[in-house]
């Protein structure tokens, strides 16, 4: 459950319709719609009567509207309190896992030094397991990564899902039309940790299917394992959004695995004790550029 489920939770309420939320979000209606489902699937509710034409309220999203109203209203007087952009001077250690470094790291840079000038990031890319060690440690302000660390100890918000598929040359030979975790075991694979290493749904995928690599290839980069991937070196799992252009050109093929993988969960995480007012704007900046990012996907889509 995040800030901008409630949000549009509210105004979908509040305006009786999920294409007038959309226009007020500036977001897709799908966008909206998917943030309703969302949030309905996390409380286990259903917060909207689907049997009539407007977005009319269940009795339970009736129930819960006005603790959306108290969250948004305290979440603008806290926006309002570091309002002024000069005011806002300090210094994070953030840690984020190398899919945040390939997609939307920059535009997170970006924002933040146009809207806090005078805050200054230092950053750390690593793997997710190499991240939850420096949490712990307390080496790290904030981080984004597949992380799942104990809710008495750190805050950890969801604010993207990525999907993941196992990846190889079309010219690597023997390969089945269908992976099954048996089969995988069996062949050379290039991954970027040892199994145990992996994070969120991806080591959940390993351990319940009792996969364990024979033929392992390690190395510590994306990249570089897409780039041994293609030349027909072994499988990688890879964010199918990032390699998209490579297997629409031939380089990479992407497999079908029997069962298919959960998207990997992406977090932002923050120790509790010792979070400062400046680690949350950081975390909203993520959310704003992560918004902002899904409406141009949604408008290039519709375009």
């Amino acid at each position: 459950m995040n800030h901008r489920q409630i949000e549009t939770f509210y105004w979908a309420a509040r305006l009786g319709s999920f294409a007038q939320a959309a226009l007020r979000l500036n977001a897709t209606q799908s966008a909206v719609s998917m943030r309703i489902q969302e949030l309905e699937a996390r409380i286990g509710v259903p917060l909207f009567d689907r049997s009539q034409r407007t977005a009319r309220l269940t009795s339970q999203g009736s129930l819960l509207m006005p603790y959306a109203e108290e969250i948004l209203l305290a979440s603008d007087r806290f926006l309002h309190a570091v309002s002024e952009k000069e005011e806002i001077v300090g210094y994070i250690k953030l840690g984020v896992a190398e899919i945040v470094a390939l997609t939307w790291l920059p535009a997170l840079i970006r924002f933040m030094r146009q809207t806090y000038p005078r805050l200054q990031l230092e950053l750390e890319v690593s793997l997710s397991h190499l991240i939850e060690e420096k949490l712990y440690a307390g080496t790290l302000d904030v981080a984004f990564a597949a992380c799942e660390m104990p809710q008495s100890r750190f805050a950890a918000n969801p604010i993207e899902m990525i999907q993941f598929a196992w990846m190889c040359s079309p010219d690597l030979p023997a390969i089945p039309e269908v992976l099954t975790p048996q089969g995988l075991s069996e062949l050379p694979v290039i991954a970027t940790s040892r199994e145990w290493q992996f994070r969120g749904s991806t080591l959940n995928w390993l351990t319940t299917n009792d996969v364990h690599f024979r033929n392992l290839t390690i190395c510590n980069t994306f990249r570089t394992a897409a780039s041994l991937a293609a030349s027909g070196l072994g499988l990688a799992y890879l964010p199918e959004q990032f390699y998209r252009a490579e297997v629409e050109s031939g380089s990479l093929r992407r497999l079908r695995s029997d069962p298919e993988p959960s998207p990997l969960q992406i977090y932002a995480i923050r120790p509790l004790a010792g979070t400062a007012p400046i680690h949350l704007l950081l975390e909203k900046a993520a959310e704003a550029v992560l918004a902002d990012r899904t409406n141009r996907r949604g408008f290039d889509a519709q375009a």
